[in-house]
């Protein structure tokens, strides 16, 4: 789903929305009747998110949290990851995908709430630094998740590729897509249809504390994690 009919589906109230470059930042109503005003950030057009993108998203977070104390965000997800580039490299991209996350931290303890909808593709850095940080992440039947693919985890793993899509049949952790990312706890809901209902609902739901490892639990796609965060937590 592109973007434009993304918008349509999850805020039939109305939007303003600016695009630079393939970052978008701007304003939506939420619910049919538009009772509530929400700041819509976020990266488009399935590009790779880089330096500038980041930090455009970031001036973005800090706008609202200045002009709108308070103001719900919804953070849209259409990347195909980091930018894979020397210059990217070089400056440090790991430490601007930390800035923003710290950004969106701030934003919640300052008492917005952050609900991120994956409406097209999310990949690796790109999912970081836009999306997995957010109270909430929901996402479009159709759409695309993933950290890296078989490919590129055996070359990084040196574990043979046909070893690991043996794993990816049972454990979700080796297996890239949005059901096994449900799976984890990774994603919270998959939407297929009422987008806007659905939208409305989940805002309301966005809480501050993180309970991933508890889903992740019950829908046995990561059956120790939580168990392990208990035993550090008390050690």
């Amino acid at each position: 789903m592109n973007l434009v009919e993304a918008l349509k589906n999850l805020f039939p109230a109305g939007w303003r929305v600016e695009m630079k470059g393939n970052v978008l930042t701007g304003q939506a109503r939420i619910g049919d009747r538009g009772e509530t005003t929400a700041a819509v950030l976020g990266a488009a057009n399935n590009a790779p998110i880089g330096l500038e993108g980041i930090l455009a998203l970031g001036q973005g977070l800090e706008n609202v949290m200045r002009d709108h104390p308070g103001r719900p965000i919804v953070l849209l997800v259409d990347n195909s990851g980091q930018r894979m580039a020397l210059r990217e490299e070089l400056l440090g991209l790991f430490e601007y995908i930390a800035n923003l996350a710290a950004l969106q931290d701030m934003a919640r303890r300052r008492g917005h709430k952050l609900l991120a909808v994956v409406y097209g593709n999310s990949v690796a850095g790109g999912f970081i630094a836009c999306g997995m940080c957010a109270d909430r992440v929901c996402a479009f039947h159709d759409a695309r998740t993933s950290v890296m693919n078989l490919p590129a985890m055996a070359k990084v793993t040196h574990l043979s590729q046909d070893f690991l899509e043996g794993l990816s049949h049972t454990l979700p952790v080796f297996a890239p897509g949005l059901d096994n990312f449900y799976k984890m706890g990774g994603i919270h809901e998959i939407w297929d249809s009422r987008y806007s209902c659905r939208l409305e609902d989940a805002l309301a739901g966005c809480a501050s504390d993180d309970n991933r490892a508890e889903l992740g639990k019950e829908r046995c796609g990561r059956t120790m994690a939580r168990d392990v965060m208990n035993l550090v937590a008390s050690a």
